[in-house]
């Protein structure tokens, strides 16, 4: 029985890295609103494997981290995007990367935050739980849908 859990987990993995290039942002979309975080995560690592710089794969995991509540992981993840985002100049990304009520500032405010508000351990074990809920969409399929309007997953 685990085998064949293993089994379709892989299989489901390898289908969404598949579509990944063709539809990259309708496929982790959809992967995160249904619930399939951990699948999201294992399409970030992929990417990350491949190239540790990549952008999408950086936000995805700053994403999970932050869905989940790790905190010791979430400041880490969102310096690491926001030192790669800098890097990109194609249009649209810059363009939202770059607004004053969204994508670099926002994680700015984050980062402020956590600095600023540290969580007791049943605060963090609370907030991690939300991570589990279904039907919430990705906070930052903007980012995502931008480097696709801009080719990045051609």
């Amino acid at each position: 029985m685990k085998t064949l859990l293993i089994g379709v987990i892989l299989t489901i993995i390898a289908r969404s890295v598949s579509f990944a290039q063709t539809n990259f942002y309708t496929n982790v979309t959809n992967l995160w609103y249904q619930g399939y975080k951990s699948n999201v995560l294992a399409i970030a690592d992929a990417r990350l494997a491949a190239n540790s710089n990549d952008i999408a794969g950086l936000i995805l995991k700053a994403e999970y981290h932050f869905a989940f509540c790790e905190r010791a992981a979430i400041s880490n993840a969102y310096f690491r995007v926001i030192q790669a985002a800098d890097t990109i100049t194609t249009t649209n990304f810059a363009k939202c990367w770059q607004e004053e009520m969204g994508g670099k500032q926002d994680y700015l405010h984050i980062l402020d935050f956590i600095a600023e508000k540290p969580l007791t351990p049943q605060q963090i074990q609370q907030e991690s739980l939300k991570g589990l809920i279904n039907g919430k969409p990705l906070p930052d399929a903007y980012l995502i849908e931008a480097l696709q309007k801009d080719g990045y997953f051609d």
